[in-house]
Formats: structure tokens, C-alpha cells, sequence
């Protein structure tokens, strides 16, 4: 189970895009409206205690791994258990519950001011939002979900996923991971793998020596270039190697 977490502006927005009917439901909430413009004036009701307050939205993705599932009821528990332990059990929130995927998940939108006027506060947020998770995955039996600091996949920033909210459209690092991802398996040799990822766009930088030996491999893409480490583990020269990938 994983769980990422953003901060942002304006509520209309967000609640426009999670509430599309081709996108899922609503699941759960603590107001009274059941569509964006009524929730988005019932936030702003409580937004004005704050105004001072840049980023009072808190949107919150919480997905499993493919293959598992939990009911309704259980999504509305998984909820109320990261409202609580997050410090949002005075906050209006909305739950809604995501059918578009392959793998089940839930967004939540939540409002940082609480119906006393009081800002929750952010401290140690990952590392709470890391404790949270692995509760919930040993209560429902889930597997255990790699830290996204571990993980073999960078997790995009909250930049990027800001960026993807507004705009629709994947940063370069998720598009860069998920073009070599998708390449890798299919190819053997150095050569076929570049030019494979040559003919969507990507180029690839190579760090050699004038012996012939490869210490490093980077990706470029609209003009921006990044170390195959900053897509994720998977990504540097000698996890690519591990993978079948041969100079």
C-alpha cells in the first residue's frame, strides 16, 4: 500500500477532476455537498478562517498493488485511519474511490484547516504517512509496499505531481522511467537498446572511458537530460546490466 500526498491551492479544481463519473465515486465525507462546486463552497467556507494560508488542499493517493482489493467499508476504515493518524480528525475531507486503474486506490481531499481555525501541521509527514501504511497493510493482510526512498523507481516530487494534476501531462522523469521501463525487456545489446528509445524521442548519453568501459548512462528527453540514478535504481548502468542489458 502507498500512499502520496501534495499540497495545493485551489479546490475546485481537484475536486472537478476526482469526482468525474468515468473516474469512480464518492466513498466517503464529512460535508454535506456531493459535487465539486458545493464541496469547493463548503472548503472555502472554512479556507477563510486561514486566508493568510497558501496551500490549505491536502490531496492524498492511496493504492494497492495489482491483484489486491479491499470492500468499500475497508477503503472508509483505510480513510479514517490516515485522517486520524495524519492529525485530520477535525477536518472536512472527501474520500472518493478510483475505478480507471487497473489497481485499486482512493484519493482524498482534505482541507489543512481544521473546523477550528487551527493548520495541521506537516512535520515528519512521510515518515507518519510510512507508519500509517505498513499498519494498514499487516491489519488487511497486504504486502509489505517498498518505501518510495527505496524504491527502484523514484517517486515523482510534488512538483511533478502537481504539474500532472493541472495539467494532464507527465513530468520528463515519469515519461523518461516509463519509456526505458517499458524498453528494456524487449532488447539485448546497447545498440538496439538506443535506438529503440531513439525512435520515441529519448537519447542516450553514455559516460565512457577511452577504453570502452561505461560508468554511467543518462536519458534526454525535450532538451532536458538526467542520470539513469535519478529515474531510480533500476535505471544506472549496472542495474540495467543485472537486467540482461549487454555493451
Amino acid at each position: 500500500m502507498i500512499a502520496k500526498a501534495i499540497k495545493g491551492r485551489g479546490f475546485r479544481g481537484v475536486l472537478e477532476y476526482n469526482l468525474r463519473p468515468e473516474k469512480g465515486y464518492l466513498l466517503d465525507s464529512n460535508m454535506a455537498s456531493d459535487n465539486a462546486r458545493g464541496l469547493a463552497r463548503e472548503f472555502g467556507e472554512i479556507r477563510r478562517l486561514r486566508e493568510s494560508l497558501n496551500r490549505s488542499v491536502c490531496h492524498v493517493s492511496i493504492a494497492l498493488a495489482p491483484g489486491e482489493s479491499l470492500s468499500d467499508n475497508q477503503w472508509r476504515d483505510v480513510a479514517s485511519a490516515y485522517l486520524e493518524h495524519m492529525g485530520f480528525a477535525n477536518n472536512q475531507y472527501v474520500a472518493v474511490r478510483h475505478t480507471d486503474k487497473d489497481h485499486q486506490h482512493i484519493h482524498l481531499v482534505i482541507n489543512r484547516i481544521g473546523l477550528d481555525g487551527s493548520v495541521t501541521s506537516d512535520s515528519n509527514d512521510y515518515r507518519r504517512q510510512e507508519q500509517i501504511m505498513r499498519r494498514l497493510e499487516q491489519r488487511y493482510e497486504l504486502q509489505r509496499a517498498t518505501p518510495s526512498r527505496e524504491a527502484e523507481r523514484k517517486a515523482p516530487s510534488r512538483g511533478e505531481l502537481e504539474h500532472a494534476l493541472r495539467t494532464g501531462e507527465a513530468s520528463v522523469r515519469m515519461r523518461l522511467q516509463e519509456l526505458v521501463s517499458k524498453t528494456v525487456p524487449h532488447v539485448k545489446t546497447l545498440s538496439t537498446f538506443t535506438r529503440a528509445l531513439a525512435s520515441q524521442g529519448v537519447d542516450v548519453r553514455l559516460n565512457q572511458a577511452k577504453t570502452g568501459r561505461i560508468s554511467g548512462i543518462s536519458f534526454a528527453l525535450d532538451g532536458i537530460c538526467m542520470k539513469g540514478g535519478d529515474l531510480g535504481k533500476a535505471f544506472t548502468w549496472n542495474s540495467l546490466q543485472r537486467q540482461g542489458l549487454y555493451h
